[in-house]
């Protein structure tokens, strides 16, 4: 069902208990994108932790331009504007941070246990349920702040997905085979994400790098790290501090990336 615009903003708006998320909740029908609504937004002077949340998205989007299926009444995507003291070599941790935080949400609904895939999808038997989209907006003369995007596949049916999407993308109605409550997917991630924020401020990268590790079964993997024309292949090793990729290349040498597509190497 769609969701009750005034009377659901007020309902997460009441029952959340947090410091820096939810100051302000907003639930629009279809718009573009939240994160581009985000952004307005902050430029027109919102405090942190508003949160953005759409019915469906005509331009949702994920890491590299992709475009994220947004449909009405079946997923979350929302965005929450945050506006940590961060510079722009320090955004890999914030994905992270969401990650966790994601992940956390999505496996307080789902028997089976999700898993991180770095840097920014959440994977139930290997098939994507979420995915992450952060960021940094800092334009001299203008407001500065982080945006941290998700979107939740939440009770999509299959035949909801398009075509290209079959095979590679899940559900928690398909993995459950039951509806789930979408504003609870949202006051749980809000809350985990609020958590994990003030854990990152108090305690710095260290706990969110800990935590993202315990979630993934990537590391000891034979992977493949695509960055435009470029593909390395070696053994996926783990997150050096600063949550970069740290990969142990075929030549014996190891690398560590900020950004790049991982894709598990069969052979």
């Amino acid at each position: 069902m769609p969701y009750d615009r005034e009377s659901d903003a007020a309902n997460i708006q009441d029952n959340l208990n947090c410091v820096h998320t939810g100051s302000v909740v907003v639930f629009l029908p279809e718009i573009d994108s939240t994160n581009n609504l985000t952004k307005t937004y902050l430029a027109n002077g919102a405090d942190e932790g508003l949160v953005a949340v759409a019915e469906s998205q005509t331009g949702g989007r994920g890491r590299m331009g992709r475009i994220w299926h947004s449909p009405p009444e079946t997923g979350v995507y929302l965005s929450v504007l945050l506006k940590p003291p961060v510079d722009p070599d320090h955004l890999p941790l914030f994905t992270l941070l969401a990650g966790v935080a994601a992940v956390q949400t999505v496996n307080e609904f789902c028997p089976h246990s999700a898993s991180l895939k770095w840097p920014n999808d959440i994977l139930i038997n290997g098939k994507k349920v979420c995915g992450l989209l952060c960021e940094l907006v800092q334009n001299q003369g203008e407001p500065s702040g982080l945006i941290v995007g998700v979107g939740i596949n939440v009770n999509h049916l299959p035949d909801q997905f398009p075509e290209d999407l079959k095979n590679i993308a899940t559900s928690l109605r398909i993995v459950n085979d039951s509806l789930t409550d979408r504003l609870a997917v949202i006051r749980s991630f809000l809350m985990n994400l609020d958590r994990e924020y003030q854990t990152y401020l108090k305690e710095g990268p260290r706990p969110i790098i800990e935590k993202w590790s315990r979630h993934t079964d990537l590391f000891g993997k034979k992977v493949s790290v695509t960055r435009g024309p470029n593909v390395i292949i070696g053994t996926a090793t783990g997150l050096d501090e600063s949550g970069r990729l740290v990969l142990l290349r075929d030549d014996g040498q190891e690398e560590a990336f900020d950004s790049g597509e991982v894709s598990l190497r069969t052979s």
